[in-house]
């Protein structure tokens, strides 16, 4: 007891004796402090034994990240989105000068580089990028941009950010997808065109039980700003399983607008409750259109192949089809994921999409259905090779991220992301000011289609429209590299979009 009081006075009073010795006393009582709790503390070894050379240890060991970002990792190999990457999302989002110096830091004769053709022939660059229209009878048809936000709910995301992105899809002319935690405010204060998203959980539009509530879907589906309804099966990040927004994250209003409970995670069911089979899917399909009287879609990140047979067998059957497929990739990110449905599970983005197209066109489909590509599509030459693989359209999630600051710290799951994007913190989100970063989610938009349309030029086309799979080549070896047409089960050119 003798020395916790000595400590105390040690550390209390006689500074105020001898101001000069602050420093140096309170650093040392600091650490003393330090060694005796850890010394004292049954859980983890390392401390227990060595309390001041395990606690730098672990320091160090949770430095690394940082340490690696800025000082250690080239600009190719920081995952998942490379330092030369989100440079030039940084750059396009500030207007800036977004070229690069000196030729390609990738490897393009490595094994799996995807490669677009250029013609010798090429065109002056047509900036006036077509939109896509979506939706058939008795819905109001959306006339969609070719790149847009992709999923992110407010909950994942604060407030700010929700509102910034909102106002660059209103500034740009393209969607703001809501993610699958409902329609809050900041999704409809900015202006911008909606896709609503429902999840397995269908937050926002649910009893209290989790089952769909047609009353209260309908009464926020006919927002002027909700253009289209995605009924979300699964995503890229971490399919087979439902969505998870950690206690943390979980605020009086987000728990009013997802209409659940505080106090602990929630986790999204792995599937809809509606249905057992791809002809209740096309029920609810129906069931959701009839109600909203807009389009209807449905996203994916394709598992096993059967199933595409299996949706569009019912297709054909029932009479009742998606308005569009948003086909995401095994790439696709997320706030939080358990490491092996992020690391194992689904398909990559650009072989679910032919394939899910091959299937459309064998059973007549493709000319009533459009495609949604999302997973890894964050620059115009990525855009055009979702575009030539099949898509009619492209979604990003990260990459609009970037556009508001996200710097990739990795705290995501932590609700303690420094650049305020992907926390409920209010200190942390006072950095993100939306009038700021509004205007630069559109400055990216716009000059990820600029981007697009210069690549389109170059390979020989006034629209992106003609791009076909004939146009993407793939090194599969040493010196190997082959058109795509060559490399899917067989080979469908000319589709309508």
């Amino acid at each position: 007891m003798d020395w916790i009081i000595n400590t105390l006075v040690t550390v209390v009073w006689y500074p105020w004796v001898h101001p000069g010795r602050t420093a140096v006393i309170g650093f040392i009582a600091l650490f003393l402090w330090i060694a005796f709790r850890d010394f004292s503390q049954q859980k983890n070894a390392i401390k227990r034994n060595f309390p001041l050379a395990g606690l730098a240890r672990y320091f160090i060991a949770s430095a690394g990240p940082p340490l690696r970002q800025y000082l250690f990792e080239n600009d190719r190999d920081e995952r998942p989105i490379p330092r030369y990457i989100r440079n030039w999302i940084y750059a396009s989002s500030e207007n800036k000068e977004a070229t690069v110096p000196f030729g390609t830091q990738l490897d393009i004769d490595r094994p799996g580089t995807v490669l677009m053709r250029h013609s010798p022939i090429p065109k002056n660059p047509n900036y006036d990028v077509d939109r896509v229209l979506v939706g058939g009878d008795g819905v109001q048809p959306y006339a969609a941009a070719v790149f847009n936000i992709s999923a992110m709910s407010f909950g994942s995301l604060g407030q700010n950010a929700i509102s910034a992105l909102n106002k660059g899809a209103a500034k740009g002319g393209f969607y703001h997808n809501t993610g699958e935690g409902g329609v809050s405010p900041y999704h409809l204060g900015g202006g911008g065109d909606l896709v609503w998203q429902l999840g397995t959980a269908k937050f926002g539009a649910r009893h209290a039980d989790g089952s769909f509530d047609d009353a209260a879907f309908q009464e926020t589906a006919a927002h002027p700003h909700i253009k289209m309804i995605e009924i979300k099966l699964s995503q890229g990040a971490k399919p087979g399983k439902g969505g998870i927004l950690p206690k943390e994250k979980i605020t009086k209003e987000i728990a009013a607008i997802r209409r659940v409970e505080m106090g602990s995670d929630v986790i999204s069911p792995p599937k809809h409750a509606e249905w057992d089979d791809a002809e209740g899917l096309c029920a609810f399909i129906k069931r959701v259109r009839d109600l909203a009287k807009k389009p209807v879609g449905i996203k994916f990140c394709l598992g096993d192949p059967t199933f595409l047979d299996e949706i569009c067998q019912a297709f054909n059957t029932t009479g009742i089809c998606p308005d569009f497929i948003g086909v995401d990739g095994a790439e696709g990110g997320t706030g939080a994921a358990p490491l092996a449905h992020t690391n194992l599970l689904g398909y990559p983005m650009l072989d679910a999409l032919m394939m899910t197209e091959n299937k459309l066109i064998e059973y007549g489909l493709r000319d009533r259905i459009k495609l949604c590509a999302s997973g890894k599509v964050w620059t115009g030459g990525a855009l055009a090779v979702a575009l030539a693989a099949g898509a009619d359209f492209a979604a990003s999630a990260r990459g609009f991220m970037l556009s508001v600051g996200c710097i990739q710290a990795l705290h995501c799951n932590t609700n303690f992301c420094p650049a305020g994007v992907a926390t409920q913190k209010k200190w942390l989100q006072r950095g993100l000011v939306p009038d700021i970063k509004g205007p630069q989610v559109a400055n990216f938009q716009h000059a990820v289609l600029h981007e697009l349309a210069a690549v389109v030029a170059s390979c020989g086309y006034d629209s992106h429209a003609a791009l076909s799979r004939a146009d993407i080549m793939k090194v599969v070896g040493w010196h190997d590299i082959r058109p795509m047409t060559e490399l899917v089960p067989y080979p469908i050119l000319g589709a309508a979009k």
